[in-house]
């Protein structure tokens, strides 16, 4: 008997629930165990592989056959107890013969049940066989009943009933049908042996009965074939129902898994949330930008922790806007907004986007400043040529005026005052071009720690008050592993910290201490210098690197942009974290082997 088959009308599903299965197998794998509607009956087209291993048990069948065993003890004990307790009262119990086979049909039933656990238990296949065999002696035992309490006008017929509907909730259809075929062969054995006498001691029914026989044989044969068709056609209804749940339900759960995996690996930021503002959703890219933890954000404030998001009746599809994550670190978040809509196209609040631009953004700024650095250099000929050797030359002319001229004492002042502005001068444009036409580093291994430790020293050393003089004596402390070293320019190197730790004590006029701790991590290299002072307004973060831009009146704004163009050239970076009244912190970042670049500006000649 044929069964309907379940389509699957989407191309996209197997491959869906595809996704769900390991990608990399350790060891043999097994196919996932048949369920019972599965491997009742297999479409003739699907090709079979036959192995050595042992076939896998098939819990569903399992549990429905444990069901049948509690089932068939229950109707025993109450059918069979019952009948057995009235004929019992008031007569010979063991005189009668037909009270000691239903007794004895009681004992066997649990016998039979005991027999039928152990075997399923031990059995690692052929349920659906061993089921056939249950029901078959369930239709014997229920002939046997049948036989000695009445025959064709016994109560008991209805047993056959029941292990037809047994067999259609076990077997489906099929099984259905082979019950009632026994059936039917046992009630027109029955209704035989009662017309001709077989094995009755007062042979044949009478001629008067023998109508009522036929009726009953006929009825039940009736009822029996009614039960089969219904309930194989509902077990098959349930089963192709069942069919199409699990089919759903796998297209479901792969959908669901391939949509997890999307959402999870995706490196854009995605957070929802409501109208008034509740957050509902949040992904662990979101996570990662922000520095926040998914779990503890979910139904709090999104203009907490959104500062910037627009009111919803701004229309703004795209905006970027600063971000200060937990750790203090400030990012450039850009973002972009669109409606959550329901099944009814209704909005119900709105999904956010947004990504990093930190990155992009400095290396725009990186490129701005190489541009400025190209235009600096340019310019850093026509200085060279047309400034220094006119200003050398009015130098000694000033000198050897200074020798032979008879100069009374302001003019001697007013003398000394064009040197030294002359000196300064001449210093500035050596600045100047040392920073446009940068040396290239001479790599050799560095003792950062005996080089930093020098450096401090001498820091000291040279800023250390005079006599009458009221300047603080320069608090530095440094930390460092005594096994740190990195491959560099120690000549380049020193002139970085020398301009940091200069900042750091120029920071804080009042004196206080400034710390310079050096560590490794991994492959890098990171020294803090470290100060309590005035600290660097937040509008001036972005352009204390720039070159000429400085925040203090003598400065010539070319140290920090020093620095940063001999930290580049070594491979390595600079963070700058700084809080206005409470001091900054700033991050030299160096690798351990740099890969050098060449200079990104045109060389100057002199």
């Amino acid at each position: 008997m044929s069964e309907p088959a379940v389509t699957e009308t989407s191309p996209m599903l197997p491959a869906l629930r595809g996704q769900t299965e390991p990608l990399v197998s350790l060891g043999p794998t097994a196919a996932p165990p048949p369920s019972a509607e599965d491997s009742a009956e297999a479409a003739p087209s699907e090709p079979r592989i036959t192995t050595a291993r042992r076939p896998e048990p098939q819990p569903e069948l399992v549990a429905k056959l444990q069901w049948l065993m509690f089932f068939r003890v229950v109707i025993i004990t109450l059918l069979l107890g019952s009948t057995l307790l009235f004929r019992i009262i008031g007569a010979d119990f063991a005189a009668n013969p037909t009270q000691l086979t239903l007794l004895g049909v009681i004992i066997a039933t649990y016998a039979l049940t005991i027999v039928y656990a152990v075997v399923l238990r031990s059995l690692r296949g052929g349920y659906s066989r061993f089921a056939y065999v249950q029901l078959s002696i369930d239709l014997l035992i229920g002939a046997v009943l049948i036989s000695v309490t009445g025959g064709t006008e016994s109560l008991f017929l209805i047993l056959f009933a029941l292990t037809v509907l047994n067999a259609s909730i076990l077997l489906y259809r099929r099984g259905a049908m082979y019950m009632m075929m026994l059936s039917t062969a046992l009630i027109v054995l029955q209704v035989a042996r009662e017309a001709l006498g077989w094995w009755l001691p007062g042979g044949p029914v009478s001629d008067e009965r023998l109508l009522g026989v036929f009726l009953s044989g006929v009825t039940n044969i009736s009822a029996v074939f009614l039960v089969a068709l219904l309930a194989g056609y509902l077990s098959e209804q349930v089963r192709d129902t069942g069919r199409r749940l699990r089919v759903a339900s796998r297209d479901l759960e792969a959908a669901r898994a391939l949509n997890d995996r999307i959402i999870t690996s995706i490196q854009s930021g995605l957070a929802s949330y409501t109208h008034d503002g509740q957050i509902i959703f949040f992904n662990p890219a979101a996570g990662r930008i922000t520095g926040l933890d998914p779990q503890k954000v979910l139904y709090n404030d999104a203009r907490l922790v959104f500062p910037d998001l627009p009111v919803d009746e701004e229309d703004l599809p795209r905006w970027e806007a600063p971000f200060t994550r937990p750790d203090g670190a400030r990012r450039v978040l850009g973002y972009s907004r669109s409606p959550l809509l329901d099944r009814g196209g209704e909005r119900q609040g709105w999904i956010l986007a947004f990504q990093d631009l930190t990155p992009l953004r400095e290396m725009e700024a990186g490129l701005r400043r190489s541009e400025r650095f190209a235009a600096i250099g340019k310019m850093a000929a026509g200085i060279a040529h047309e400034i220094r050797n006119p200003l050398a030359s009015m130098s000694g002319s000033i000198q050897m005026l200074s020798q032979n001229t008879e100069l009374d004492p302001i003019g001697e002042r007013l003398m000394g005052i064009v040197l030294r502005e002359t000196d300064r001068l001449n210093a500035l444009i050596t600045d100047f071009l040392q920073f446009a036409r940068p040396n290239p580093p001479q790599l050799e291994k560095v003792q950062l720690a005996a080089l930093l430790d020098e450096l401090v020293q001498v820091f000291g050393y040279l800023h250390h008050p005079g006599e009458g003089e009221s300047t603080p004596v320069p608090d530095v402390r440094f930390e460092a592993p005594p096994d740190l070293w990195c491959e560099a320019d120690p000549r380049q190197l020193k002139q970085v910290f020398w301009n940091l730790l200069n900042n750091a004590t120029q920071a804080m006029p009042d004196g206080g201490p400034v710390r310079i701790v050096a560590q490794r991590r991994g492959n890098a290299i990171t020294v803090s210098v470290i100060d309590t002072g005035l600290g660097i307004p937040n509008e001036a973060l972005d352009r204390i690197f720039d070159p000429f831009y400085s925040t203090k009146e003598q400065g010539t704004g070319l140290g920090l942009a020093q620095v940063l163009r001999i930290v580049e050239e070594h491979g390595g970076h600079i963070d700058v974290f700084s809080t206005p009244g409470e001091g900054s912190r700033f991050v030299v970042h160096l690798p351990v082997r740099p890969t050098l670049q060449p200079p990104g500006s045109p060389e100057v000649e002199s």
